[in-house]
Order: structure tokens, then C-alpha cells, then sequence
């Protein structure tokens, strides 16, 4: 269909477009891209747990954890350092003993998986299952967690998007100048697009997913598939430039059409 087609040449100049130049304001601008494996894993896996909020809000509060963990937070993580750490901590609703917690069940993950990579791959077959099997690790059998926890680490089983989740793991598998592509146990084709609301709303413009209600895992999921239309291999290449049209005004919640008219997208949008 010439619909098609034209929303493939558009997606793919917004590829071109959004490289790690225009990666700020971004978590992903705070994780070193070199450095011993499990640093960096560690590194991406905290600043995609706490990528919700304001965008420069994000970034800095990530800078203040990870500057806190050190050049080597595996090391802080393994020897239990950061338990004398983050005094004050806070972040919106999360305050020092949720961190403290959350770094507690990866100290564990660690000890008996190796690499979160391990982990992931370790309790399931498919990306939904592993989705899942993973967010469970963080949680004890019995266990009633407060609800800021449970935010932390959302599970598919609560039809929650997964939104940082699935970031996280954009970062690990894919590779190119914005992504790390360090994981090689996942293949690009099995990512799950890390739906958000600048993605939810601009997919949504361009019916490319229903545009009405919240974003959930299986409006991810379909708007996942309807991405592997224009690359089978790697459909969640588009997510950055996607993302990145919204959170940088270039396609803003209420439309300028001025912006419009030069969007690589005019035509095609619904522009509500």
C-alpha cells in the first residue's frame, strides 16, 4: 500500500535523523559505554529502572545514583557498599529503602545468575515469558511489597507496559550509535518496543496503534508487531527517533502545525 510505503521512508529518516547526538536528555547519556561488562550492565539496568518522570528530572537522578555506585557499581553491589550509601535518597515516591531494596534482590540475581543476561534468559521462551520469569526474581514467594516497589520492576502479568523494562533491554540487545548491544543471548526481532506516552501518542497519530486509552503490554505488543512490518529484524530501531520527536517538541501533545507541515509524517498524521 502507498500508505505504506511512505510510512517506512518516513520511519527510516527518522532513524537517520535521531543518532546519539541528539541522545540528551536521556538516561542512556549517563551509562558508560565502555568498562567491564557488568558495570555497564548494572549502570543501564538502574537508569532504565528509574527512566519515568520528567526527562531532566531522569537524568539527574541517575547521575546521582550511579555517581554514588562508583566506576565499578558491580563491585559496590557485590561487597554490599551501598547499604551505608544514598542517605537522603529520593525520587517522587521513591525514597533510600526502596533503592536499598531493589539493590538487595540484584545482589542476589548476581550471586546466582552471573549477568542479569543469564538471569533474563534463564526463566522463559518467549519475550513475554522472560518479561515475566524476570520481574519475578525480584520478588519472594509470599512476599506483599509496597506499592512503590512493585513499580519498580512491573511484570506483563499486570498488563503494565514494561515500558522501562523493555527499554532496558533495547539498550542491552540492540547495536547501533545509540544502543549498547552488549546482550547476544536476545536477538533484536524478539524486543518488545518500550511503549511510553510520547510513543503512545505519536504511534496513535499515525495509526499505527489504536490512539485511544493508556498505553499497556498489549498495545506494546501490537504496536510491536505493526513496527516489524517495516523491519522484521528489528523493529525496535524506531523507538528512540519515535520517542525523541515527542520528548524534544517536535511533536508536542497539543499540535503546531507550523511543526506539522515540515514533519517527515505530514499527510499520514491525524494530528490529535
Amino acid at each position: 500500500m502507498e500508505r505504506e510505503r511512505i510510512l517506512k521512508i518516513g520511519l527510516d529518516e527518522l532513524y537517520k535523523k535521531f543518532d546519539r547526538s541528539m541522545i540528551s536528555p536521556d538516561p542512556l547519556e549517563c551509562v558508560p559505554t565502555k568498562g567491564a561488562f557488568k558495570d555497564v550492565e548494572l549502570s543501564a539496568f538502574l537508569a532504565a529502572v528509574f527512566a519515568y518522570g520528567r526527562a531532566d528530572l531522569i537524568v539527574r537522578n541517575v547521575r546521582l545514583i550511579l555517581g554514588e555506585m562508583g566506576r565499578h557499581p558491580h563491585k559496590t553491589l557485590a561487597t554490599g557498599a551501598y547499604r551505608g550509601m544514598f542517605r537522603g535518597f529520593k525520587y517522587r515516591f521513591h525514597k533510600r529503602p526502596d533503592l536499598l531494596w531493589l539493590l538487595d534482590r540484584l545482589k542476589g540475581i548476581y550471586e546466582k545468575h552471573g549477568t542479569l543476561e543469564n538471569a533474563f534468559c534463564s526463566v522463559g521462551e518467549t519475550q513475554a515469558e522472560r518479561l515475566a520469569g524476570f520481574c519475578a526474581l525480584f520478588r519472594k514467594k509470599g512476599e506483599q511489597l509496597s506499592q512503590a516497589k512493585n513499580f519498580l520492576v512491573t511484570s506483563p502479568d499486570s498488563g503494565a507496559a514494561c515500558k522501562r523494562i523493555n527499554l532496558f533491554l533495547r539498550w542491552m540487545v540492540r547495536k547501533d550509535s545509540v544502543d549498547l548491544g552488549l546482550w547476544k543471548k536476545i536477538r533484536p526481532s524478539e524486543l518488545i518496543i518500550p511503549l511510553d506516552v510520547h510513543v503512545n501518542r505519536i504511534a496513535g497519530r499515525l495509526s499505527l496503534v489504536n490512539p485511544k486509552g493508556a498505553g499497556d503490554f498489549k498495545k506494546a505488543l501490537a504496536l510491536t508487531e505493526k513496527l516489524r512490518e517495516f523491519d522484521p529484524n528489528d523493529p525496535v530501531k524506531y523507538d528512540f527517533a519515535i520517542c525523541s520527536l515527542g520528548k524534544l517538541g517536535h511533536c508536542a501533545k497539543k499540535p503546531d502545525l507550523e511543526s506539522c507541515d515540515s514533519c517527515v509524517f505530514s499527510g499520514l498524521c491525524s494530528k490529535q
